[in-house]
């Protein structure tokens, strides 16, 4: 006679067996040229406005200066344009240091 606690034995060794609970510890491999590791990512990182100026070019009213600081270390960023309006932050590149 088989007893009942040999039974749910066998069926959770089998069970086990055909469900390979250990984790995979292999690396995938990539066979010919990769597309993401050779590509070159452009960081980018917040600039906020600083102050906006007149510009004036051979004494004359050229547009408007908007002076943004960056989060990071590096030399601030100017945008040459036509309106006085100048918007708070944007996604600026990362400067090289």
């Amino acid at each position: 006679m088989i007893n009942l606690k040999n039974i749910f034995l066998l069926i959770l060794l089998i069970i086990s067996m055909t469900l390979n609970l250990s984790p995979s510890l292999s690396k995938g491999k990539i066979y010919g040229q990769s597309k993401t590791l050779s590509k070159e990512y452009i960081k980018y990182e917040n600039c906020r406005l600083r102050k906006t100026e007149i510009n004036i070019k051979d004494g004359v009213k050229d547009g408007y200066k908007c002076i943004f600081k960056r989060q990071g270390k590096g030399k601030d960023v100017t945008v040459f344009q036509p309106s006085p309006v100048c918007q708070k932050s944007f996604k600026c590149k990362t400067e090289v240091q």
